[in-house]
């Protein structure tokens, strides 16, 4: 990847809105990943994670708003050149085995690493000469993931990456993920998912959608500074949060809980230093559940 590539977002979305019927699969999203990245795209089933690939792959038109790819306007072919979009379902035509894959894939992506291609099949066990017909549905993807990981391609999107995947082979991916991160940190990964704490180890940045929305986008790391969740006596846990954005309130025996948005990140510190309240970081999943329940509330209360 070149210097100009690197300055320029890997990819850009601005007021993307696409609707099949009465149903709004986008509406008016915007969102922005730099270069030299893992990001998260983040929402339940349905929230418009697919159909959003599909447009930056060119699969589907948008019914307003543009696309770039390190500043490419999607579907130029200098743009999918630098994209490798590995989708949810494995369909390999009529290639025979992973040796025949690896072949096809060599002349598809300009920078295809084949000596990690094989190192990775080894990996994650599986066998060249096999049929691909008869892989089991774990082998399927990892074949696919395999082919994302070698492709080096500068920007590299995997959608639903842990479908079919046993625990090991799910943590063996996301670690070779990383180390991939480490090797070449000029590549740009997205994992689009809507299991959010499986992946959550790995991201430098989220975008989170729902209902084809933009809930939240930021680094992970503005997570613990920005979010937190308090509980201990309610007087005491009252005045902690007092200034600060109270998200949710929930209620147990003897102790209430404030999930909170800071006014200030430094004010984590303060609150911590409170010896009368416990204090613990938001996981990203929580963040998610709560945005979430404080839009469908808002929406509720609209329609009052």
């Amino acid at each position: 990847m070149d210097a100009l590539e690197q300055i320029k977002p890997a990819l850009y979305v601005s007021g993307v809105s696409c609707q099949f019927g009465k149903t709004k699969a986008l509406d008016n999203l915007s969102a922005t990943v730099q270069a030299g990245q893992i990001v998260g795209l983040l929402g339940r089933n349905g929230a418009g994670k697919s159909t959003l690939l599909r447009i930056i792959s060119a699969q589907l038109k948008p019914d307003a708003g543009k696309t770039f790819i390190f500043g490419k306007k999607t579907g130029a072919a200098d743009a999918l050149g630098k994209l490798c979009l590995i989708g949810d379902s494995a369909d390999f035509g009529g290639l025979s085995n992973m040796k025949a894959l690896f072949y096809v894939c060599e002349g598809l992506y300009p920078a295809w690493d084949n000596a990690y291609a094989q190192m990775l099949m080894r990996r994650f066990d599986l066998p060249e000469k096999k049929k691909l017909k008869g892989f089991s549905r774990g082998m399927k993807t990892a074949a696919l993931l395999i082919t994302g990981l070698a492709s080096g391609a500068p920007l590299t999107v995997f959608d639903e990456p842990s479908l079919g995947l046993d625990a090991v082979m799910r943590e063996r991916f996301y670690d070779t993920l990383l180390e991939d991160k480490q090797k070449n940190p000029g590549r740009t990964f997205i994992l689009s998912t809507h299991l959010i704490d499986e992946v959550a180890r790995t991201l430098d940045y989220a975008i989170l959608i729902d209902a084809g929305s933009l809930l939240y986008e930021g680094p992970v790391s503005d997570l613990t500074a920005l979010y937190l969740s308090i509980s201990g006596a309610d007087e005491a846990v009252k005045h902690a949060a007092n200034g600060h954005t109270i998200m949710k309130e929930e209620k147990t025996a003897g102790s209430v809980i404030l999930h909170l948005k800071l006014k200030h990140a430094e004010d984590a510190g303060h609150i911590m230093a409170d010896n009368d309240i416990r204090c613990a970081s938001m996981s990203l999943q929580r963040l998610f559940v709560l945005l979430v329940e404080e839009k469908e509330a808002a929406r509720c209360a609209g329609n009052a």
